[in-house]
């Protein structure tokens, strides 16, 4: 599984809930699941057009509004989601093509979060409770369950319904129903047919 966040540094959430956790995060994630921070790069690279983002805990890392576009325009052209500005998390399933032997991300399945609005509506009382969730999710399965998606086409199916599941167990109590409606957390396919 992997997350790809869409966070600008000058972004008021980003500033406040996300850039001072991105250390954190890129320990805790550990070999359950990769966070992707668009942009964002650690090591230094040696290119002029980065800046110095004070990440605590660790040195500064690296932003660049050039990769973070670029990125932002290769998914978007691979995929129908497109960013809608602020902070956004993708959540998708990584796969390996043994034949071509690379990994690719599989954007059949996907979870499109726009943060902004879901801390604006109280979908998630904070973005480190609601990623702990994530990483805990994906501490949880195994090799043998369906829901990494990596076995078969069924898979796919699973991982979005049961993280889907996961993710609606977060909202409180009365908000769960009025959320499915909106579909903040639905699973779409996003994948260009």
């Amino acid at each position: 599984m992997v997350g790809i966040i869409f966070a600008r540094p000058n972004s008021p959430l980003a500033k406040s809930e996300i850039i001072p956790q991105l250390n954190d995060w890129h320990i805790r994630s550990g070999d359950h699941i990769d966070f992707y921070f668009v942009g964002y790069t650690y090591p230094h690279p040696p290119t002029q057009d980065y800046i110095e983002v004070d990440i605590p805990g660790s040195d500064p890392w690296l932003y660049s509004a050039k990769s973070f576009n670029a990125l932002r325009k290769e998914i978007e052209s691979r995929t129908t989601w497109q960013y809608g500005g602020g902070c956004e998390l993708l959540l998708t399933n990584a796969r390996f093509d043994s034949t071509a032997k690379a990994a690719y991300f599989d954007f059949s399945s996907a979870i499109c979060c726009q943060l902004d609005a879901m801390k604006t509506d109280h979908a998630i009382q904070s973005i480190e409770r609601f990623f702990e969730t994530v990483f805990r999710f994906a501490e949880s399965a195994n090799d043998e369950d369906p829901t990494w998606g990596f076995s078969d086409s069924q898979g796919v199916s699973a991982v979005g319904s049961a993280l889907k599941h996961v993710v609606l167990g977060l909202l409180p109590k009365g908000l769960d129903a009025e959320y499915k409606k909106t579909e903040h957390f639905a699973v779409r396919n996003v994948r260009l047919r």
